[in-house]
């Protein structure tokens, strides 16, 4: 790979294809890589469920010799062991495809299904998040045939739900002696690769990250984030320019220090102060359904 080549995960490729989809918080997003500054990672109970269902199948085909019925359905017969981290070169667009499928299984006739596990319920194909998910699928599946571990013939998701909203008229039925356990159902929603949708949204990507000029801000969610970091680095940037000019102007170097330490104490206080009000509206930038938050284990 050169070091002119972005890299781009499959789930950032599938957010070209949200209805609330915004050109400039994109745009920033490929600038900083995808990291924005007020973006949390992962809740650790998420990830945690995420590594269990991954082994509970893996167990359940070590134990049992078999798949659950839920992936049988989808004709899956056996696990294919496969790298972590899938990465492929894209020379014509100076792109490198990287992703993590969840999991990769086969057909009785020998093809591949790969599968991507979501703690959340599911919606089916009303799921306003479905058509990231669809791309971060077939994102899988071309890196998989890319890297020749077999041919994708098949693609899914499975909903791994908890069921706690049953029990909240009786909710001691699942108390047990050091704690309470939690019933959850399984649900898997077959979907569609579409190799040639994915090409039109790698070279999307590439034209957005080629864009120069002026970015118009919006009143999504990230534009809003953005708009009130940029504020209070410009107000920071201004009056400490102004500020310290004047108070180190004929001092010695002792007094210069104390007030260059004083500075730095009241520019901290001034961020503290300037962020109240706003930090708590950080959370409304996370979307209820937390696989909707980039994740870094994409990459």
């Amino acid at each position: 790979m050169q070091d002119s080549y972005y890299r781009v995960s499959p789930r950032h490729l599938g957010q070209m294809r949200r209805s609330d989809f915004c050109e400039t918080a994109f745009r920033f997003g490929i600038a900083l890589g995808f990291r924005y500054p007020f973006e949390f990672p992962m809740p650790g109970l998420m990830f945690n469920m995420d590594n269990f269902e991954k082994r509970f199948v893996d167990t359940y085909f070590d134990d049992k010799g078999c798949l659950p019925k839920w992936l049988k359905y989808l004709g899956c017969t056996e696990p294919v062991e496969f790298p972590a981290k899938l990465t492929e070169d894209i020379p014509g667009l100076e792109l490198t495809l990287v992703g993590m499928p969840d999991a990769v299984f086969r057909k009785k006739n020998g093809d591949l299904v790969v599968v991507d596990y979501k703690t959340a319920k599911s919606k089916g194909d009303d799921d306003p998040f479905m058509p990231v998910y669809e791309a971060q699928l077939w994102g899988y599946a071309r890196l998989i045939e890319s890297n020749e571990i077999g041919k994708v013939s098949g693609a899914a998701l499975v909903y791994f739900e908890n069921c706690l909203a049953d029990y909240k008229d009786s909710p001691l039925d699942l108390r047990e002696d050091d704690g309470m356990k939690v019933p959850f159902t399984v649900t898997p929603h077959p979907v569609h690769i579409d190799l040639k949708a994915l090409d039109a949204l790698l070279k999307k990507f590439r034209k957005y990250a080629d864009m120069t000029g002026s970015l118009t801000y919006c009143e999504c969610k990230t534009c809003k984030g953005l708009q009130r970091l940029f504020a209070i680095e410009k107000e920071f940037n201004s009056h400490t320019r102004d500020t310290v000019l004047k108070d180190l102007q004929y001092q010695d170097r002792l007094v210069l220090e104390r007030v260059l330490r004083n500075e730095d104490a009241r520019w901290r206080n001034s961020v503290v102060a300037a962020s109240h009000g706003w930090e708590a509206d950080l959370d409304d930038l996370l979307s209820a359904d937390t696989d909707s938050v980039p994740g870094p284990l994409d990459l």
